[in-house]
């Protein structure tokens, strides 16, 4: 089954993560790249584009204790909307009702994720529909919504010791045309908290 772009949030191993998939049959040479304290998705050949503005962007951001993570640059608007004092859903519901959907071929529906804590959003702005929902993020299970078949918000089994881990076993998802992978996981109070991040590229 083809899903096209995957966002996941959930809890593993006591800490909460979020991780995002590239799944594309007519882009499928991108990589993802950790930047800061973010992951973007950018195109091998620059030249694409030209023939498609929505293939580079910020996949994941973070911030104290924060996590976000989208198929867009919403990605960006979500996380300074949260910076600037909005909560987590507030912020994501209006980012996806400003960005709306994808004015592609395929009408490609806007999703997004967040960590907060131990609570998480999902959130997806189609042509039909815009939808946010809170929940708490309960110990080794995870929630993922993808651009298309997926749109609801499902329950899956993704679990790792670390956020390297994590971005592998995104993209190792049964779903059909993976291309790249990026995930952040909440590091240990001993660590120093804050989110380390991780991509994945396959050789």
């Amino acid at each position: 089954m083809y899903v096209g772009r995957i966002v996941v949030v959930g809890r593993a191993r006591g800490r909460s993560f979020v991780a995002y998939r590239v799944s594309s049959r007519s882009f499928p040479n991108r990589i993802a790249q950790v930047s800061g304290k973010g992951i973007t998705i950018s195109p091998l050949n620059p030249a694409d584009l030209v023939k498609n503005p929505y293939i580079s962007y910020s996949c994941i951001r973070t911030a104290d204790g924060l996590a976000v993570v989208s198929n867009g640059t919403h990605t960006d608007m979500i996380a300074e909307r949260i910076e600037d004092g909005q909560s987590p859903g507030d912020a994501m519901a209006l980012s996806l009702l400003a960005f709306g959907y994808e004015r592609d071929e395929l009408d490609t529906p806007r999703i997004a994720g967040a960590v907060q804590g131990e609570r998480g959003w999902l959130g997806i702005a189609s042509k039909e529909e815009l939808r946010v929902k809170q929940f708490g993020l309960d110990e080794d299970s995870a929630l993922m919504v993808a651009t298309y078949e997926k749109t609801d918000f499902q329950a899956i089994s993704l679990s790792a010791e670390d956020s390297a881990g994590m971005a592998r076993r995104a993209y190792e998802l049964s779903f059909e045309r993976p291309v790249c992978a990026a995930a952040a996981m909440a590091s240990s109070a001993e660590d120093g908290g804050g989110f380390v991040l991780a991509a994945y590229n396959p050789d």
